[in-house]
Order: structure tokens, then sequence, then C-alpha cells
């Protein structure tokens, strides 16, 4: 009689071994600094005590890689890549306490100009990547669809500022108007940095207070600091229409230095504002896997 309750449990154990194979299969984060810097945003994540999405990634997607990099050690420094973005120490020689002592590359624009970086003024010419940067694999835009409208330092127009967002950037890399959303908030552009106007819904997204880990402790503070972790805007805010989930939306983008800010509606609250899988997207155009 208790064989069907015995085979019940097997069942159980074996699908949650099976769930958990991704989770074991995954690199660990290689050194205590990467560590430190993931768990302050993504642990408490991790650990469902909050519902924001992803800064980094549930776990590592590569192991502990020393990269060319001509200021570097020996020539090289030390990287560990996540879904969301790369981590790297420049000088292991510095305070390791120092928030810059790890720093998450400027990846976008490495694919958006095709310009791979070897080094503060040494570059490799590949080719923009042709790896979709928003929505499902696959379609558009890809990183290279956004050369077009990436610009260092920015040239907003000023009468665009306090009205919402409306540039819809097509498939031949025309502008046109969108006003679908013309009367969400979220949409109001205001004065960023780098001269230019930034979704207010991104602003909002970058200066938020929530639930991070410090010294051992869960506390509430600014989850990020915006230029550490996303750089300076180097896009307007426009909008596309990609596939999410297989489902043709409308999404409101935008590229910073070292990440890409899409703002879904149609998205639950808290995960209306998303970083895209730059670091993913990063590994697979610099190694092609």
């Amino acid at each position: 009689m208790k064989r069907p309750i015995l085979a019940g449990v097997f069942a159980v154990f074996a699908a949650v071994l099976l769930a958990l194979q991704p989770v074991l299969a995954a690199p660990a984060i290689g050194n205590d600094s990467f560590l430190r810097v993931w768990t302050r945003q993504d642990y408490p994540v991790s650990q469902g005590l909050t519902d924001r999405s992803w800064t980094w990634g549930p776990a590592p997607i590569s192991g502990i890689m020393r990269e060319t990099y001509i200021e570097g050690i020996d020539g090289l420094r030390t990287v560990q890549y996540f879904d969301k973005s790369r981590m790297e120490i420049n000088d292991p020689t510095a305070n390791p306490n120092n928030l810059w002592y790890v720093t998450n590359g400027l990846l976008p624009i490495e694919m958006m100009t095709g310009r791979l970086q070897l080094g503060n003024n040494r570059f490799e010419q590949r080719g923009p990547a042709r790896i979709s940067a928003i929505g499902d694999p696959g379609q558009y835009p890809t990183y290279a669809d956004l050369l077009p409208v990436y610009q260092s330092p920015g040239a907003v127009n000023p009468n665009d500022l306090g009205r919402p967002a409306t540039g819809f950037l097509n498939p031949d890399g025309s502008i046109t108007g969108f006003n679908d959303f013309v009367n969400d908030p979220n949409t109001i552009l205001v004065l960023g940095d780098n001269n230019h106007g930034v979704a207010k819904v991104f602003i909002d997204f970058m200066n938020q207070r929530g639930l991070v880990t410090e010294g051992g402790r869960n506390v509430i503070g600014r989850v990020y600091d915006p230029l550490f972790v996303f750089g300076l805007p180097v896009t307007g805010a426009y909008w596309v229409k990609s596939k999410v989930g297989g489902k043709e939306v409308p999404i409101l983008f935008q590229v910073f230095e070292r990440r890409v800010l899409t703002y879904n509606p149609a998205n639950p609250p808290a995960f209306r504002v998303e970083m895209g899988n730059v670091g993913l997207h990063y590994y697979q155009w610099r190694y092609g896997r």
C-alpha cells in the first residue's frame, strides 16, 4: 500500500532535481568582490524578498575569464559575464572596498558601433552586433539597428522636454510619430545627463529605493548608483514594436553606456521597466557562443 506514496515522493524529488539542474550547472561567482556587487541588488531578488527584475542575473553565464586589456596586469583584466552585464576588475591593486573597484563594461556601445575595446584607447573593429537588443531573439531591432540613434553627447531639443516620447524607430531607420501613449506620464521626457532627454519612467527606475543586502543585512536604501550601474544615456527614448513571448507589443527603450532599459506598459507594474540582456548578447557577439 505504501508503494504509490513512495513513487509519488520519488517523482517529486526527481522533479525538484530537474528544476535545479540549470542552477547547479551554472558557474560560481568568481571572487568575493564580484559576489559583493551581485549580492547587493540580486540576493533579495533570488530569495523572493522583492519583486523587481534582476540587475545582473540569477547566476553567472561564464566562469572567471582573463580578457585582453592593454592597461591591465600583463595586458589582461579579470571579468565574468552575467545575463545583464559583465563585471570587470581593471586594477586588482586598488582598494577592493571602493565602489569602482568592480565596474561593468560599456557593452551596448561596443555592440552598436562594432568596436570591441581592448584598452583605454585600443579597439578592434568587428562590425555592429546583429543580435536582437529588445524582446525575443532573432528579430528587429538588433544593436546594429540602433547605431543610427547613438549619440554621445546628445543634442536634445529643449522643446521636447516636458512632453511625452513619441518618436518611433522604424526598421528602415526612419523616425515617425507614435501617439498611443501620449497620456502616459511615464513617457514624459526630462533633461538627463549627457544632454539627452530621458523618459521619466527610466529616471524613476534608476533612482528607486528598495530592499538591498549590505554587510549581510537586508536594508531599505537606494537600489542603484545610476552612473555605476547604467552610465550616461547615449540615445534618446524611442518606441519600437517587438515580439515579447511571441506577441508583438510597443516598447519604449533607451540605451545607456552600460545598459539598455525598456518600458513595456503591458507588463505588471514591477516589471514594466527591465534591463536588456546585454551581458548575454555581448558574450554571444564576442565569442560566438
